[in-house]
């Protein structure tokens, strides 16, 4: 058994986590969200402080300064705040996730604000040699909080978000980011370019579920594939808010009830055919993508619905909420 897996047997079926980004504004109350509402803890994103998932990384305008490997980051906004959290209330499985924003989306900005095309030939290999950059320095900037973590008794799971990944990518790009923390993963809100993803052998794939065509195709075979090695999958089965509500537009829409996302959950499970003790030890259970771009009250209601649907998922088969030695 690897390492990652080891890691990753710690947690319990089922287990909830956010993707990423909160719609907070304070970054205490992010953090102790992050703690308290989910299984597993992660450190926020928070959009309203800090940008969007590219400006958080490259500034409100890439295109301005561009990049270079000397551009330092700080850490995030709720950074300090989490590892006060988690010294009160380290999680029982010692296990705190960490985000960040892909190089090959990060690399796709940058060559957007230059007004670079997309297309073949020396354009997309000198995007992959950025990307390659861009992954060496991701890694620099996040190894000190999984060095912060480790000595605090606590493993990293590092999971790197790419929106703009396609069937061109070369899952080399990602090898800086493979060893910087024990388990690492992707989170992929968009269709999945599923050769890619078997070819990069992540320790957990995080997935809209919700996604027309989620379970098509070749996902069914890479999925399981994955489960059968010890990897995990965090199901994104509550749809996330899509964006801010403007001012005096009324309140945003309700968070689905947890029968409607149990439902959802459990019929586009059930398609993979995988044995339902394997299949609740491998899946972790999100929204679907951040909810950065929602309210704090449907951040809330979407992390209840989810902790619900956890239960309910464990009681089909008495897997109760208790770490798994």
């Amino acid at each position: 058994m690897s390492r990652a897996v080891a890691i990753l047997e710690r947690l319990p079926a089922w287990a909830t986590t956010g993707v990423g980004s909160l719609p907070h504004e304070d970054p205490a109350e992010a953090a102790a969200h992050a703690v308290a509402a989910y299984d597993l803890p992660f450190c926020p994103q928070l959009p309203r402080v800090e940008g969007d998932m590219i400006g958080e990384w490259l500034g409100a305008d890439p295109g301005r300064c561009g990049w270079s490997p000397a551009r330092d980051r700080e850490r995030p906004p709720a950074w300090d705040a989490l590892l006060t959290r988690l010294a009160a209330a380290p999680p029982p499985h010692r296990l705190v996730k960490l985000q960040v924003t892909g190089p090959v989306t990060l690399a796709r900005a940058l060559e957007g604000a230059r007004g670079g095309g997309a297309g073949p030939g020396s354009g997309s290999g000198a995007r992959a040699a950025l990307a390659g950059e861009l992954a060496a320095w991701l890694a620099a900037n996040v190894a000190g909080q999984v060095r912060a973590l480790r000595e605090r008794g606590l493993d990293a799971l590092l999971v790197v978000d790419e929106p703009s990944l396609t069937a061109a990518t070369d899952e080399a790009v990602w090898d800086p980011l493979r060893i910087v923390a024990p388990v690492w993963g992707l989170h992929l809100c968009c269709a999945v370019p599923w050769e890619v993803v078997r070819a990069a052998r992540p320790d957990l794939l995080s997935l809209d579920l919700l996604l027309p065509g989620a379970l098509a195709g070749p996902a069914l075979p890479a999925l399981r594939e994955l489960l059968a090695r010890g990897g995990r999958v965090a199901w994104g089965v509550a749809p996330a808010a899509g964006a801010m509500p403007a001012a005096g537009s009324g309140p945003a829409p309700a968070a689905p009830p947890p029968r409607t996302v149990l439902d959802g959950a459990r019929a586009g499970l059930h398609a993979l055919g995988v044995d339902l003790d394997q299949l609740a030890r491998g899946s972790l259970l999100s929204a679907s993508c951040g909810t950065g771009l929602a309210t704090p009250a449907h951040e809330r209601q979407t992390a209840e619905t989810l902790r619900a649907t956890a239960a309910a998922l464990r009681a089909e088969r008495d897997l109760g909420p208790a770490v798994r030695p």
